[in-house]
């Protein structure tokens, strides 16, 4: 019998049974004459007690008046009335304790154990079948030694992926079934409801292989690629890859999330890569139900897998020391939580050096991963030897700046409804170029001092060839007159436009109706899924699909704001420092894309948003 967590359980409940009849003895009176003649005076005699009960009272009560005065020594004998319901309530006591009996002698070996899920599904009941449940589910097994275990069933009629409530569901479970398990074993004490560490291995779990060995699981077998993987470079070269064996652990990152956003996507992506290697794992990416569209359609084929992925009921999100793991955003507290940062940070360093580890598993993600798909791989060389090459030719510097506007708000207090001023990135920009170019990256000298007629005309060569290098999700960054002459785009190939700057270029043929939609302040959320879509009103907005059933030229969309974005961060990390927000993701992968030497040691990367330092993931 199994045990499996389920929700909205019906309770079981004890109820009358309208068939049991409660019945008493037969008077003498109603023994049948056949049978009064056959009894002896030893039958009604009243020295026998098992007899006694079957003679009539003697002699018959006196037709007399009530007495006045009470008679001492007797009790009022109780009305027939009363002795029944008596009798009913006795026999409606031992009937329901009967049945509380047999119901706790049947489910008596079943463990029922509530379990919170963290405020979001209510509560979680541990029920007892016969059968595994239709849905992804924790569950409580005996092993061939007879010891309690758990483990996760996962149907193999479900396809892969599974829904992120199914993720979130099973790591909330997962997390609930061990420490009661834990706790049950160690006799409740309560330190073991505590949470094991990141690779601390739970000794009460049975990866889904091993359980399947012991047939406490049905046999699944492999069934190859899921049709949402993403084929890596073996897949792309080869016709086939018959004679690969399953890989014997393995990561896959799933591109589902319900972020517009294109950076957090990327972070996860690069972090699970990353972590996958780390730990000895293969890693493999799916992009099923990616708002964006195909992973090909933007990078090159991830490195080769040179095995098999397992079968998709072997993936699990939770417990992390599982042997083939599932990680999407409705996942990442649980794989990159508070258990990831105690491990994987250096708590004997201060922000941003403790960090030191996770920036590396994010910059081997990026080394691994951000190769951009052939042509914009191409045009991306072509635009940074162009804007780069002269400046690196005459001694300048460059300074790339990433204004994120649109749904995105400063973390800077003072700023934190509006947006950090351009005259901030500006003046930021200006003494880093004062302290590079003309103190010679020098601040212990801060006395001024004359410069010759020789070291003035190199000054000024070098102010000329140095250049401001801008990238922005709001068109009209580009057009204020704050950023100066020296400023340029970080690329042209795909731009994003202001509805004027449309309506200029194509003409508005209806001035009555707005065909045209610009890109005025930046990127919201809304207006990225409403791209390409039939959307008059708030309404429809709200009806929308987000990641399934996209119009075609919707997807075509979103994929050329994908593409801008990752050329704007492709080129602009390039240059020799970067001036950013870090509540902005794009600023965060600049860093990453900078490298720690250059954007953390040698302070190449400046933030403006505040006193905060680079994190990984954001929470």
């Amino acid at each position: 019998m199994f045990n499996h967590t389920t929700q909205n359980v019906t309770k079981m409940h004890a109820r009358r049974n309208p068939n049991l009849t409660v019945s008493s003895n037969a008077s003498y009176s109603q023994v049948s004459p056949s049978i009064r003649s056959a009894t002896s005076s030893n039958f009604l005699s009243p020295t026998v007690a098992t007899r006694r009960g079957l003679l009539s009272p003697s002699p018959p009560p006196s037709p007399n008046l009530p007495s006045l005065v009470p008679r001492h020594g007797r009790k009022p004998t109780p009305s027939n009335h009363t002795q029944l319901v008596k009798r009913l309530l006795i026999s409606c006591c031992g009937v329901a304790i009967l049945v509380w009996l047999v119901i706790r002698q049947v489910y008596g070996q079943q463990d029922s154990m509530m379990m919170a899920d963290g405020g979001e599904n209510g509560e979680w009941e541990m029920v007892g079948d016969s059968v595994l449940p239709k849905d992804p589910s924790a569950l409580v097994v005996q092993d061939v030694q007879g010891k309690t275990k758990w483990t996760v069933s996962i149907p193999s009629a479900l396809d892969f992926p599974l829904k992120p409530e199914h993720y979130r569901d099973i790591c909330h479970q997962s997390m609930e079934v061990s420490a009661a398990i834990r706790q049950e074993a160690q006799n409740g004490n309560p330190l073991a409801k505590r949470m094991l560490g990141y690779y601390q291995k739970d000794q009460y779990y049975i990866d889904i292989g091993e359980a399947e060995t012991q047939k406490l699981l049905p046999h699944s077998v492999s069934e190859g690629r899921p049709n949402g993987f993403v084929d890596d470079e073996a897949m792309v070269n080869k016709e086939n890859a018959l004679g690969l064996k399953v890989c014997d652990r393995s990561m896959t990152y799933v591109m589902e999330t319900n972020d517009a956003g294109f950076g957090n996507t990327m972070m996860r992506l690069w972090m699970s890569y990353g972590l996958a290697k780390a730990e000895n794992r293969t890693f493999f990416v799916d992009d099923t139900r990616w708002l964006y569209g195909k992973y090909s359609h933007y990078f090159a084929p991830p490195p080769t897998a040179n095995c098999l992925p397992p079968p998709k009921s072997h993936m699990v999100p939770c417990p992390h020391n599982a042997a083939h793991i599932v990680v999407s955003g409705a996942t990442v507290h649980s794989t990159f939580g508070h258990q990831f940062v105690e491990e994987w940070e250096d708590a004997r360093k201060v922000n941003p050096i403790r960090q030191h580890k996770i920036f590396a598993l994010l910059r081997t993600g990026y080394e691994a991963l951000f190769k951009l798909s052939h042509d914009d791989a191409t045009y991306v060389l072509d635009r940074a030897h162009s804007l780069y090459g002269p400046i690196v030719k005459d001694h300048g510097i460059s300074v790339g700046i990433h204004v994120r506007r649109g749904d995105k708000h400063p973390y800077d207090y003072q700023y934190s409804k509006d947006y950090i001023p351009l005259s901030k990135y500006m003046d930021t920009a200006r003494e880093i170029y004062i302290d590079r170019i003309e103190n010679g990256n020098s601040k212990s000298n801060n006395k001024k001092r004359i410069l010759t007629f020789a070291e003035t005309t190199r000054l000024a060569a070098r102010h000329t060839a140095s250049k401001l290098v801008l990238a922005s999700d709001d068109p009209l960054v580009y057009e204020s007159n704050e950023l100066g002459p020296n400023t340029v785009r970080a690329q042209d190939r795909i731009m994003l436009a202001t509805k004027q700057a449309l309506e200029a270029a194509h003409g508005k043929p209806n001035p009555w109706i707005d065909e045209i939609t610009g890109w005025e302040g930046g990127f919201y959320k809304d207006v990225f899924f409403s791209l390409g879509q039939p959307v008059g009103n708030a309404n429809d907005m709200s009806k929308l699909d987000h990641n399934n059933n996209v119009p075609e030229a919707a997807m075509k969309l979103r994929e050329l704001v994908g593409r801008a974005y990752l050329m704007d961060l492709a080129v602009l990390s390039k240059a020799d420092t970067v001036v950013c927000t870090v509540s902005s993701i794009g600023c965060r992968m600049l860093a990453v894309m900078m490298g720690w030497d250059s954007a953390i040691l040698n302070n190449n990367w400046v933030n403006v948003d505040g006193d905060f330092d680079w994190k990984g993931i954001m929470w």
